[in-house]
């Protein structure tokens, strides 16, 4: 099958949009790495998401447009587009996206700095008063504790070991009788 020059032309010049949109797409994953930062490992999976992206992207767009038939021109298309929109727009989109995301940190710090440093800050003092607070009241407690012991009976004079005192002072002396016997002489 035959294709003619303009509709080479046609096809060159969407694949030179496809490149763009492919370039719109790469910018969505800029300005995610702007407004946080990822780690080597995250940048390195994206960058694979990005590229499988792009094939499934140019497999469809070959399919439809060029009846499946890799040509050369449609991947040039797409190269050319992809940096005439880095180069151009791409600029102009990334430095907007900087300024936002500068302009909504700065917001957010202003928002943490008026409101919820202040609660954060006094939420920290209340808790810690009551730490210490609780703190002390369990120190005077185990030393009320370690004091009380103290005032306690003796061991060997409280009612209940009553019988069992007796009952050692029995054994050391033998029999009850011999108390007895003893005094009678």
């Amino acid at each position: 099958m035959e294709i003619s020059v303009a509709e080479q032309t046609w096809m060159f010049l969407a694949s030179v949009a496809l490149g763009a949109a492919l370039g719109v797409c790469y910018d969505v994953f800029r300005i995610l790495r702007i407004a946080i930062p990822h780690r080597t490992v995250a940048v390195v999976a994206e960058d694979i998401l990005f590229f499988a992206l792009c094939a499934a992207a140019t497999f469809c767009f070959l399919l439809a447009a060029g009846d499946g038939q890799l040509r050369a021109f449609i991947i040039i298309g797409e190269a050319v587009g992809g940096i005439l929109y880095y180069c151009t727009i791409g600029v102009l989109i990334i430095g907007i996206a900087r300024w936002i995301i500068a302009a909504i940190k700065w917001v957010f710090h202003m928002i943490w700095k008026i409101f919820i440093r202040p609660v954060w800050s006094m939420a920290k003092k209340i808790a810690g008063f009551f730490r210490k607070k609780l703190g002390n009241t369990a120190n005077c407690i185990k030393s009320k504790v370690k004091n009380s012991n103290s005032h306690l009976k003796n061991h060997s004079q409280i009612l209940y070991n009553l019988k069992s005192n007796i009952m050692r002072t029995k054994k050391k002396t033998g029999d009850g009788n011999s108390r007895k016997k003893r005094s009678e002489k």
